[in-house]
């Protein structure tokens, strides 16, 4: 019984200020004050954890007579000359290139501006599905893409090494390990 009591009583206060709620809330809509709204919430991307990859898997590359690090890396599957290279952002390509790939971006894609040693150029961002350096192989790697003309040699940068477990410059060569 003194449960039934408590649950009446509790009834009867919100039956009563139910009311002046919805009263309070009527007139804030007819005051003609605009009503601010909480910003949204922060997106927090996650991902699911990699799959394991074999451990272990290095790859050496000796220094040219300039200092850089050359090499033919497969992308794609197709043999493409590269220049590894810890200032660019992304691994850069020209349309070629890219084309030759299956990569080519659609005209819409055509809205990124990067600066390169030759000035200022328009770009496409795009990803390649496979990047490989002797046994290293990296999947969907982040690209962009430019004009032909404005990139002498694709460039092999840091949206690939950065994937890596480590790099390092060892005595002129430079070490990849995965």
């Amino acid at each position: 019984m003194h449960k039934f009591l408590v649950l009446m009583v509790f009834s009867s206060l919100v039956a009563l200020a139910a009311p002046s709620v919805f009263e309070r809330y009527e007139a804030a809509m007819l005051s003609g004050e605009v009503e601010e709204l909480d910003p949204a919430p922060s997106l927090v991307e996650a991902a699911a954890p990699a799959a394991p990859r074999p451990a272990g898997r290095t790859t050496e590359l000796q220094a040219d007579r300039a200092g850089h690090f050359r090499t033919d890396a497969r992308l794609n599957g197709q043999f493409v000359p590269v220049l590894v290279d810890t200032g660019a952002t992304l691994v850069a390509l020209d349309e070629t290139t890219a084309r030759r790939l299956g990569v080519a971006p659609p005209p819409a894609a055509w809205r990124e501006t990067v600066r390169t040693a030759n000035g200022e150029a328009p770009a496409a961002r795009t990803r390649i599905a496979r990047v490989s350096l002797g046994p290293i192989e990296i999947t969907n790697v982040d690209a962009i893409v430019l004009h032909d003309g404005q990139l002498p040699v694709t460039l092999l940068g840091m949206s690939f090494l950065n994937r890596l477990d480590g790099f390092s410059i060892e005595n002129g060569r430079l070490v990849l390990r995965q």
